[in-house]
């Protein structure tokens, strides 16, 4: 199988005696990255991942497609190092625009979950990694799947884009507007926003890049960004659920 995104094109291999019910998952859950049979044959390959064969059962299998993911996620962090500023960060853009609003968060600190919520209004971008080229602001789209929790429980599985009714990523995006998610459960529902100076702008977003220090003169490229896309908002909120008004608004560009 190869996959397209992050301005990358990686193949993805497996056993020939690898369950069929893995592979049907495998490329189902990759759907929005998957190349076409034409572009298959022609389009260049940065390498190949190869992957083990899981057990032929639910359980296996869930394990192996969130090991892909995150195999995957190196694979391509790696092979942009030095060219695109990457951010631990989800974005969805304007279907019509392109307007591009990127949300920087550590790990557990509702991405996906907002990722979700306004990827069924706005194309869907990433929930994971958002690579940004420093020198137009151009959004290379890694429309990945999401983990998500089924049915309530706490276990985790791999769930295709399409599954979840989110739209597609829009050919060419352009980040407009970056946030901070600062989640607080003792927050008020009402989201807190505070507008940070570029220095401190720039601290907070270090932490949340992969590969930085290999970018020429790195710390030039997050104030470029930050000079392109407007003063960078912290938002201190409750629940994912609470930024979807004001996170529209960013996007749309109103008041």
């Amino acid at each position: 199988m190869r996959l397209a995104a992050l301005d990358t094109v990686l193949d993805v291999e497996w056993p020939a005696l690898t369950p069929v019910t893995f592979v049907e998952a495998l490329t189902h859950a990759w759907s929005r990255c998957v190349v076409d049979e034409q572009a298959r044959r022609t389009a260049p390959s940065v390498g190949a991942l190869s992957i083990k064969s899981p057990a032929d059962d639910d359980e296996a299998i869930r394990a192996a497609l969130q090991r892909l993911s995150q195999d995957v996620t190196h694979r391509l962090i790696a092979a942009q190092t030095g060219r695109l500023l990457m951010f631990h960060a989800g974005a969805v853009s304007d279907p019509a625009t392109g307007s591009t609003l990127v949300f920087v968060a550590p790990s557990g600190t509702g991405k996906t979950t907002l990722a979700r919520l306004l990827g069924r209004t706005y194309s869907y971008l990433t929930d994971e990694t958002v690579g940004i080229d420093p020198a137009t602001g151009g959004v290379r789209p890694y429309p990945k799947p999401l983990s998500v929790s089924h049915g309530g429980g706490w276990r985790k599985v791999e769930t295709s884009p399409e599954d979840l009714g989110l739209l597609p990523s829009h050919p060419e995006p352009v980040v407009s507007r970056i946030v901070l998610l600062n989640r607080n459960e003792g927050a008020p529902p009402s989201v807190a926003t505070d507008e940070l100076g570029t220095l401190d702008a720039i601290a907070a977003l270090v932490p949340e890049t992969s590969a930085l220090n290999r970018l020429p003169r790195p710390l030039h490229a997050v104030a470029g960004l930050l000079d392109r896309a407007g003063p960078l908002l912290r938002l201190t909120y409750r629940e994912s659920g609470d930024l979807v008004p004001l996170a529209s608004q960013l996007i749309e560009g109103t008041p």
